[in-house]
């Protein structure tokens, strides 16, 4: 079971976000295949080795980490999420991922077991990040890398900003307040250099080296401009405007989106610089 003494990570005791995101994780793995490719590039896992997928979702990181250590090797896919654990485990194709439902923050792995931990967008939302780092680099051998693409900072980020800066317009116009959020904030918590440096340094981790990207992304794996502006309304920092704000808003946001995204479109597909980075470490 997930560890219930520390606080989650913000959203994901959500159940009707977790719904959500499993509902559009084929959609979003086409979005997030360039990530993929670059991750495992750096990662250059190695058969025989043993590895820790951080927050793995619905786990196609998971089965490509395992199709790429082989039979001899050994790969355990973990996520706060219980529902995302178990569309993971029940639309696994790939034998022999270790799918585990844990707090990566607190959860007890075992000293210096593996080799890498690995991470897709699944390290930026712990609510004590240098204790969450501490924690994987026990579970890490010495000498053990990690390897996780993490976001840059908003506004580094045109699949967020946009977004974002198009919901707050729309907001503005029609006089209604809200909170700014940060360009930091969540998601977007690991979105330098030195925040990583900060994060890491103390948790142990050594070698710490950053690798930001402006590779492109297709907003909702090639969606037309529409739905691609349905879909990001519960995406990213724009949640922060847009929750619990009743329909008409939420539409009229979703048609202003739709406008700016038609203006990135290429072929019918939007797409927009990736902005993320990826992040290196030893133990």
């Amino acid at each position: 079971m997930a560890d219930d003494e520390t606080p989650q990570p913000t959203g994901w005791h959500d159940a009707e976000r977790v719904e959500r995101w499993i509902a559009g994780a084929r959609q979003r793995e086409a979005q997030m295949s360039p990530v993929s490719a670059e991750l495992f590039a750096t990662a250059d896992l190695q058969p025989g080795e043993v590895v820790l997928d951080v927050g793995c979702g619905t786990g196609p990181t998971t089965e490509q980490a395992a199709r790429a250590v082989g039979p001899t090797g050994q790969v355990t896919g973990t996520d706060i999420a219980p529902a995302m654990v178990a569309a993971a485990r029940a639309g696994s194709s790939v034998g022999g991922p270790t799918w585990l439902v844990a707090d990566a923050q607190s959860h007890d792995f075992g000293a210096g077991r593996f080799d890498v931990v690995l991470s897709r967008f699944g390290v930026m939302f712990f609510p004590d990040p240098v204790a969450a780092f501490a924690n994987l680099a026990r579970a890490t051998r010495p000498g053990g890398r990690l390897a996780a693409a993490v976001w840059q900072t908003r506004d580094r980020v045109p699949l967020f900003d946009l977004p974002y800066e198009t919901a707050a317009t729309v907001l503005d116009r029609l006089g209604l307040a809200y909170e700014p959020v940060a360009i930091d904030d969540n998601q977007c918590s690991l979105g330098s250099h030195d925040r990583v440096v900060a994060v890491l340094e103390p948790a142990g981790w050594q070698d710490i080296e950053t690798h930001p990207t402006e590779r492109s992304l297709e907003v909702g794996g090639a969606a037309s401009p529409a739905d691609a502006a349905a879909g990001a309304l519960d995406v990213g920092p724009i949640r922060g405007l847009l929750d619990g704000r009743p329909a008409d808003v939420r539409d009229r946001v979703q048609v202003a989106l739709t406008t700016v995204f038609e203006e990135y479109a290429d072929g019918g597909r939007v797409v927009l610089p990736g902005g993320y980075q990826i992040v290196t470490a030893r133990r």
